[in-house]
């Protein structure tokens, strides 16, 4: 059984339709023999009774009986039935049985069986009979002979007729013949025929076998179910064909959702909008529910017919959480390069001084730098009680004192431990990207100063971020936070946008106020709550 499946699929088809054809030749051409012979028997019955009957009331026959071969020439008789009676044989008795005519020439029944005659010769009955003679299976149809004889009727003899039942076979082996024939011609045209429809089907499957695109079907399931993303196919029909596990998740689908209207489980007017659409979209944000889901779509089209679309969703939530752990990434990344850099080179100045023999500047130098670390940490730690914006300014600072900048924190500032809702990752996006604008807007400039101020009194926490750069321009200004929007170039402006886009998510809100040449204020409003 298993080498039958391992064969090919046109193998297959082949010999299942040769199969199909034989076997249905052979039904046909067996009930057709069955019939056939049936047939044939009743009608040979027929004709041997009625040859029979007939030739009983031959006059030539009767006069025999009268007056002995003296008043009737028999024999010219028999000449005349020989051929128009084949293949039956006949034979004319006496009521002793003794055959005086017969059209047998070659004595194929030599001792014919007078047994069956009595009903003939008792009661006058014509009949049939299914019997042997001579070895031979034959029907046996007997007729009375009566002879009329003015004042009375007296049987004198039988007329036999012998129906050879080898003629009947020879003639059901001819129509066999026949069909036989026309057989082959349906098979030969059952064996095109499969053997097109074969290569049809494998070009309509790809080459595949059916094993093959069995495997194909489980594995290309095992990788829609195993993906993060979800992946809807939708029919052209709108019915639902498949969704995978992430889909259904996202949906909030506990059962099989195949076969379902898409309406019926996807309730955004924006989001069936979409799915309904002839066109290919591409990163389309759609808020279904509580989520904010990435969409995007693929048409499938058959020519010009439209026959579904394959959608796929990503929950923006998990985006920006690998966006926000990459952030945290690379500023701890910079700041630390930052730090190893500015180190780097005050080592290398406090080497240059050893190396000159310089000992008391070295010291100096050593001295001042720790007294200027030590105040900033001090005024730092004192000020700001939450770590994460500490770890955020101690970067910074580093990355200032690469950069030459002087990154002051205000004295007045005042912070304590924030809520748990304020993650690292959002602190990062918020306080990163002003604190680096700031950074770049007095990159060319002489005073290179840069302000920064938090407080948490009252009910928001404040942050503000000022710097003496070059201010934006007023046509910047109402699109500022659009993303793409910069003045960098390109490939720039989603610092800010991503700013107020976490400052809208923490329930809270931005602004600025600048004017060309004298720099930009930005200020941050938090609620606690």
């Amino acid at each position: 059984m298993k080498k039958f499946l391992r064969v090919s699929l046109k193998v297959k088809i082949l010999g299942l339709v040769i199969l199909l054809i034989v076997f249905i030749i052979g039904a046909l051409s067996s009930l057709f023999i069955y019939m056939k012979q049936s047939d044939d028997i009743v009608q040979a019955k027929d004709l041997s009774l009625q040859t029979a009957k007939t030739l009983s009331y031959m006059p030539a026959l009767h006069e025999y009986y009268r007056y002995g071969n003296t008043g009737s020439n028999i024999n010219l008789v028999i000449d005349q039935i020989k051929y128009q009676a084949a293949p039956m044989t006949v034979f004319f008795q006496h009521r002793d049985g003794k055959v005086f005519a017969s059209t047998d020439d070659r004595n194929l029944y030599k001792n014919l069986n007078n047994n069956n005659n009595d009903k003939a010769l008792t009661y006058g009955s014509y009949y049939v009979l299914q019997t042997t003679e001579g070895e031979r299976e034959v029907l046996k149809a007997v007729a009375p002979v009566t002879v009329d004889y003015g004042s009375y009727k007296k049987v004198e003899g039988t007329v036999v007729v012998l129906y050879d039942m080898n003629a009947i076979t020879l003639s059901i082996w001819q129509d066999i013949g026949k069909i036989l024939k026309a057989s082959i011609m349906m098979l030969l045209l059952g064996v095109i025929g499969s053997y097109l429809l074969a290569n049809s089907i494998r070009k309509d499957t790809l080459n595949l076998e059916p094993s093959e695109i069995a495997a194909l079907y489980r594995e290309r399931n095992a990788i829609l179910q195993s993906v993060k993303e979800g992946i809807v196919a939708v029919d052209g029909h709108g019915y639902i064909t498949m969704m995978n596990a992430s889909a259904r998740e996202m949906f909030g689908i506990k059962e099989r959702a195949e076969g379902t209207q898409v309406s019926h489980v996807i309730d955004s007017l924006e989001l069936l909008e979409v799915l309904e659409s002839q066109e290919k979209q591409l990163n389309i944000e759609i808020q279904h529910k509580d989520k904010i889901l990435i969409v995007s779509t693929q048409p499938i089209y058959e020519g010009i017919n439209r026959l579904g679309l394959v959608g796929s969703f990503r929950d923006r939530t998990e985006i920006k959480q690998m966006i926000d752990a990459l952030s945290e990434v690379k500023q701890y990344s910079d700041d630390l390069r930052a730090q190893a850099h500015e180190f780097s080179n005050k080592l290398y100045g406090i080497l240059g001084l050893l190396q000159l023999d310089k000992k008391n500047e070295a010291i100096e130098f050593i001295k001042n730098e720790a007294h200027i670390q030590t105040i900033d940490e001090n005024l730092l730690l004192s000020k700001v009680k939450d770590e994460k914006v500490q770890a955020i300014l101690l970067g910074k600072m580093a990355q200032a004192s690469e950069k030459k900048i002087s990154f002051l924190i205000d004295p007045e500032s005042s912070l304590e431990f924030l809520p748990e809702k304020f993650k690292l990752s959002s602190l990062i996006i918020i306080l990163g990207n002003l604190i680096n604008n700031a950074f770049e807007a007095v990159r060319e400039k002489d005073d290179k100063t840069v302000r920064f101020f938090v407080t948490d009194i009252g009910n928001d926490i404040i942050f503000e971020v000022l710097d003496y750069g070059a201010g934006i321009d007023e046509e910047m200004k109402p699109i500022l936070f659009q993303t793409g929007v910069s003045s960098k170039g390109r490939n720039r402006g989603y610092g800010l946008a991503n700013v107020i886009e976490e400052v809208e998510t923490l329930g809270g809100m931005i602004e600025f106020s600048s004017n060309e040449g004298s720099g930009t204020f930005f200020t941050v409003y938090l609620p606690k709550g």
